[in-house]
């Protein structure tokens, strides 16, 4: 495997973009560094497209672009920066086959311990991105208190007390459970997680603006519920 391959197969745009000082949004949003952006016009994941100046790549053309090197030198100074195991040609100096094998087996073993604190870094921003939606629930909650049954009884708010018990579960893994358990969360369900985070944000935001306003009685809920007036 080339330098190219084994670099883009540790990082993605997206780490390298935030690494350089990218402010990266939760939709995969940022403002283009390649041209004077004044509104997220970015796209950046894996790899990055600004449909703005038409700028895109991976993590690799990302580098190069915004430091003016070439796809080489980009390549190397993320191996530098990230300290990447990536065994670079002409920077290795010839050994025995006993010295050969022992860095084999180093680079190796800096290979999981890569792996292994990007994954406790996903656990930590996992906690922390379900607390937040069991906040939500809170504040949703705390919010309609005393408004008018329709508004309690909606659809928005039945969806988010559905979705607790789920987050209390994962949240129970990740703080308590084994490794096992973690690492099948994370194979089979962080794309879920991360559905079910955005649904919670959403759903807390669409009550409070539907509801903003409205009173326990009379045409105060009327005003802040749209589309689904109280009955008297």
């Amino acid at each position: 495997m080339n330098i190219f391959l084994e670099v883009k197969e540790y990082l993605t745009a997206e780490q390298v973009a935030e690494n350089y000082g990218l402010h990266v949004k939760k939709n995969g949003l940022a403002c283009c560094p390649f041209h004077d952006d004044k509104h997220p016009s970015m796209k950046i994941d894996k790899n990055y497209h600004c449909f703005a100046c038409g700028a895109g790549g991976d993590a690799v053309d990302y580098v190069s672009r915004m430091f003016g090197l070439s796809q080489y030198e980009a390549a190397l100074k993320l191996v530098k920066d990230f300290c990447l195991p990536v065994q670079c040609k002409g920077n290795t100096k010839p050994g025995s086959l006993a010295k050969k094998k022992d860095r084999e087996a180093r680079t190796e073993q800096e290979r999981i311990n890569y792996i292994k604190k990007r994954f406790k870094k996903w656990c930590d921003k996992t906690i922390d991105m379900l607390k937040g939606c069991l906040y939500d629930i809170e504040q949703a909650s705390s919010f309609l208190e005393g408004k008018p049954l329709d508004c309690i009884f909606s659809e928005d708010y039945a969806k988010l007390l559905y979705t607790e018990p789920v987050i209390n579960y994962w949240l129970d893994i990740l703080c308590l459970g084994s490794m096992e358990e973690k690492q099948e969360l994370f194979i089979k369900g962080r794309k879920e997680v991360e559905e079910v985070a955005g649904k919670v944000h959403t759903g807390r935001k669409r009550i409070m603006e539907r509801n903003r306003g409205s009173a326990g009685t009379g045409n105060g809920y009327n005003r802040g519920c749209t589309g689904n007036p109280c009955k008297k």
